[in-house]
């Protein structure tokens, strides 16, 4: 069998029935298949064609999981999910198939530019996540051996990568990409004859995948959806592994997922004002144990719709109080006409209208306002009178006190006292004596109370700042003896993950990483002479080169393979990804 000697080379190649599609350029690859831009010259319209790996073509069981993938997503009828429109061979025997090309971006893609979305985006991305895998989970027809077999279908790598979004009018529009691993829940042999290694991510896997449970069922995906929903809202994984933005072991993440339990979505930095019961929704998906969980993606979607229903309630509420509360502009019309000119100008009319005034402009409750209106003094001439009545009228209740007061005749000794009034209500501080030195200020000197605050201030930060310092030491003490006990327990998998939290400028690193080799040793021997010689061959991978050959020499020993070529660091299979 001929095959290209790169991707590339597909470039400018015509594939499928009477040459079909024309290859333009190459948009990804994954582990099993590169993504290729296609022109179908039968339409004259772009596709996307997924092309099975050289490197895989030989495998027959890579081969029969790639045509699953194709039947899968030609089955799922769903406006979520990919659409599949055509398939074939190669001539050098290559499979492949035509999808419709999707113009836009992953939520991935997304992530890494806004770190996080708001709570409307996401709910909404992840109601039509939830209805492609409803489509899914429920099961489709499938024709097998001369007749029709429904299946249920469970993705098994749900992640950002795999969900596209489309820009439209109305907002993005989800699609879900990449059943290579999906689950058939009526097929029996479900494992690679290559290796038995986990299928799926490792950052996004429900416990039961990473255990090894055979019989999933679609709460896995909500497990995964869950772990995407948290990575939304707050930018972080459950764990606290994002904070420190550095790699982790697989088994890490297999230790979190399967005994750690995740950190309260509302404890995030910026998160405090989430909804407490989206925070309910998303903790639920991230239960340990798949019963915990919803027991549907019909179930999730529905509690997602009710937080949205009460936070658009909220604050539809609040739109309501605020226009109830806040002071409008007044309208020009008959009534201003009627309030602003008296009919007469002397002091009794004058006090009268301004007490009307003050009734019908004033919101209630705001009594110090009202009172220093009624309380001005009469204007000393009919303009300025005049002045004043038009400045009421045409400005907002908070404005107009600012501006009555700018605009104000001459003083007389009856507007300085009205003045001084204002100024001890604002200021209760600052007292001035304006009868008998009009520009001094006495200022008061401060109780004994406020002396015996400041203390105490003082010696709560004081306190704080020897936590401060006290809580690292303490933390890293509990930390070290739980490696330890992992390790005498012969809990190498804890004892790893755990030891890989430990930062390089903690005061135990250097104990730490010696016993992390330590535990890395005994884990790849132990695999070895369980029979599991590649995740032996993995785990010493991570070792350093003063010990690696001499791990690596007990592995090939052990497993009486000379002259292994995993030193390298490769692997002799590719890992199954978004393609």
């Amino acid at each position: 069998m001929n095959s290209p000697s790169s991707s590339n080379s597909w470039i400018g190649r015509a594939l499928g029935d009477n040459n079909r599609y024309r290859l333009d350029k190459l948009l990804g690859g994954g582990g099993m298949g590169d993504v290729f831009l296609a022109m179908d010259t039968r339409i004259g319209k772009l596709v996307a064609l997924k092309l099975l790996k050289d490197t895989l073509v030989a495998s027959k069981e890579m081969r029969r999981r790639f045509e699953r993938e194709i039947e899968i997503c030609a089955a799922l009828d769903s406006e979520h999910i990919v659409q599949v429109t055509d398939c074939g061979v190669t001539t050098e025997g290559y499979p492949f198939y035509i999808m419709e090309y999707l113009r836009g971006q992953s939520l991935r893609q997304m992530l890494l530019r806004e770190k996080r979305l708001s709570v409307e985006r996401t709910i909404n991305i992840m109601t039509q996540v939830c209805q492609g895998l409803q489509h899914a989970h429920k099961g489709v027809n499938i024709e097998r051996q001369g007749g029709n077999e429904r299946i249920q279908v469970v993705h098994r790598d749900l992640k950002p990568d795999n969900i596209f979004l489309e820009n439209t009018d109305s907002g993005e529009f989800a699609k879900i990409v990449d059943f290579g691993i999906a689950k058939i829940r009526s097929e029996s042999f479900d494992q690679t004859n290559l290796t038995s290694a986990f299928l799926g991510t490792f950052r996004y896997a429900s416990p039961e995948q990473l255990r090894g449970v055979i019989d999933i069922d679609g709460r896995a995906d909500i497990y995964s959806l869950g772990i995407i929903l948290y990575e939304t809202l707050s930018g972080a994984d459950p764990f606290g592994f994002s904070v420190k933005e550095r790699n982790y072991s697989e088994a890490s993440w297999i230790f979190a997922h399967t005994s750690e339990p995740p950190k309260p979505l509302r404890s995030q930095p910026s998160c405090e004002n989430l909804p407490a019961q989206l925070e309910d929704v998303v903790m639920r998906c991230l239960q340990k144990k798949p019963e915990n969980r919803f027991a549907s993606v019909e179930e999730l979607n529905l509690a997602l719709q009710v937080v949205l229903a009460s936070m658009q309630k909220i604050s539809s509420a609040t739109i309501i109080e605020e226009t109830i509360y806040q002071p409008q502009h007044f309208l020009k019309g008959s009534n201003e006409e009627t309030i602003v000119r008296p009919i007469n100008v002397e002091e009794k009319i004058e006090k009268k209208v301004q007490k009307e005034e003050t009734i019908a402009q004033i919101p209630p409750g705001e009594k110090q306002r009202e009172e220093t209106i009624a309380q001005f003094p009469p204007m000393q001439s009919l303009i300025s009178e005049n002045q004043r009545e038009e400045t009421i009228a045409q400005i907002p209740i908070q404005a107009q006190k600012e501006e009555t007061i700018a605009q104000t005749p001459p003083i007389s000794s009856a507007n300085l006292q009205l003045k001084h009034e204002e100024r001890n209500f604002q200021s209760p501080v600052i007292k001035n004596n304006v009868g008998e030195h009009p520009g001094e200020r006495i200022v008061q000197k401060p109780n004994n109370s406020s002396l015996t605050v400041v203390i105490s201030i003082i010696a709560f930060a004081i306190a704080c700042v020897a936590g401060f310092f006290a809580y690292p030491l303490v933390t890293s003490g509990q930390t070290l003896n739980k490696i330890k006990e992992a390790q005498n327990k012969s809990n190498y998998e804890e004892c790893i993950a755990l030891s890989d939290k430990v930062s390089s400028d903690s005061s135990i690193h250097s104990e730490v990483q010696q016993i992390l080799n330590t535990c890395r040793q005994d884990y790849a021997i132990k695999l070895a002479k369980e029979g599991k010689c590649l995740e032996a061959y993995q785990v010493n991978d991570r070792s350093p080169k003063s010990l690696f050959e001499q791990i690596k020499s007990q592995i090939d020993n052990i497993c009486e393979i000379p002259g292994k070529t995993e030193a390298s660091g490769e692997t002799p299979v590719q890992k199954p990804g978004r393609f």
